[in-house]
């Protein structure tokens, strides 16, 4: 399956050039296809995200992994140093993969209100429960 964005989606979000037949350019594309694959396994069947949506977290997933693609915390040389806030590595975030999910009630997992219509199809028609008839002949 194709990537949910290009890498000249990258290109224009990072503000890079990766010229064709570099490294990082074949890097870049690859890691949208790992984006896009985790992706897919957090979309309900039978639900599609926005485009855009899918896009701008494939362009923000591979950014992170190559900004932090060792996973680092924390890094010092010298008397510089930079804490980074995630662990690093290909991940989704919470509110991506939230972003990933439907807002109304097509999502089956979905918590939403509903009725229920009861309907006594009984050729007897409606009872009284037994045991308050029991208890009548005590």
């Amino acid at each position: 399956m194709a990537a949910f964005a290009t890498v000249e989606d990258y290109e224009k979000r990072a503000a890079v050039t990766l010229p064709a037949g570099s490294p990082r350019r074949a890097q870049v594309e690859v890691y949208l296809d790992d984006a896009s694959a985790l992706m897919r396994g957090k979309i309900p069947a039978g639900f599609t995200p926005p485009e855009e949506t899918t896009r701008a977290i494939a362009v923000a997933v591979t950014r992170r992994v190559i900004a932090n693609g060792g996973g680092y915390r924390q890094r010092t040389i010298g008397q510089y140093s930079e804490t980074l806030g995630e662990a690093g590595g290909l991940y989704l975030t919470e509110d991506e993969i939230d972003q990933l999910q439907p807002e109304d009630d097509t999502d089956p997992d979905a918590d939403a209100a509903y009725s229920v219509e009861l309907l006594d199809r009984s050729p007897h028609g409606w009872r009284d429960d037994p045991a308050d008839f029991c208890r009548r002949l005590l």
